[in-house]
């Protein structure tokens, strides 16, 4: 069997790729490495090591590639989110305002899931729109379990 490596260059897939039936496309965006390395450094990725085990949790991780997918998709493209259709350009908004005490929330609140989740990443990144509108609530839901 021969290879043609012409033909195999020409049938590669460009950086528009879809992602879902009403997801958004990728077009000539930075390299998502760098948009995670950008991401990491806005939420403080090095503060969730866990000084017992000397790691990080891969949820971590996991979390900020999300928030990297959605930074460099196109802007007039739609995403899903809590099954409705929203701009791009309005997550990717909110997700530039997530820092570190929203990726907590999300894990802490992700780990306390008692039924099954069928599509994790569509979850997270829901929970992750949803913690910057919540961190507040969150915070005076907690202080009222204290008092």
């Amino acid at each position: 069997m021969n290879l043609n490596f012409q033909q195999l260059k020409t049938t590669q897939l460009t950086c528009v790729e879809k992602i879902h039936t009403h997801e958004a496309q990728v077009t000539d965006a930075p390299s998502i490495l760098k948009v995670l390395e950008q991401v990491m450094l806005q939420v403080e990725y090095h503060c969730f090591a866990d000084l017992r085990f000397k790691h990080i949790d891969p949820l971590y991780k996991e979390l900020c590639l999300i928030i990297a997918e959605v930074l460099i998709l196109d802007k007039d493209s739609f995403i899903k989110i809590n099954s409705s259709i929203i701009p791009v350009s309005l997550v990717q908004e909110i997700y530039l305002q997530i820092r570190n005490d929203h990726l907590r929330i999300v894990f802490s609140n992700f780990q306390n899931v008692s039924h099954r989740i069928y599509n994790k990443k569509f979850y997270l990144r829901t929970a992750l729109y949803n913690a910057v509108f919540e961190i507040e609530s969150h915070f005076v839901n907690d202080m009222n379990m204290i008092v």
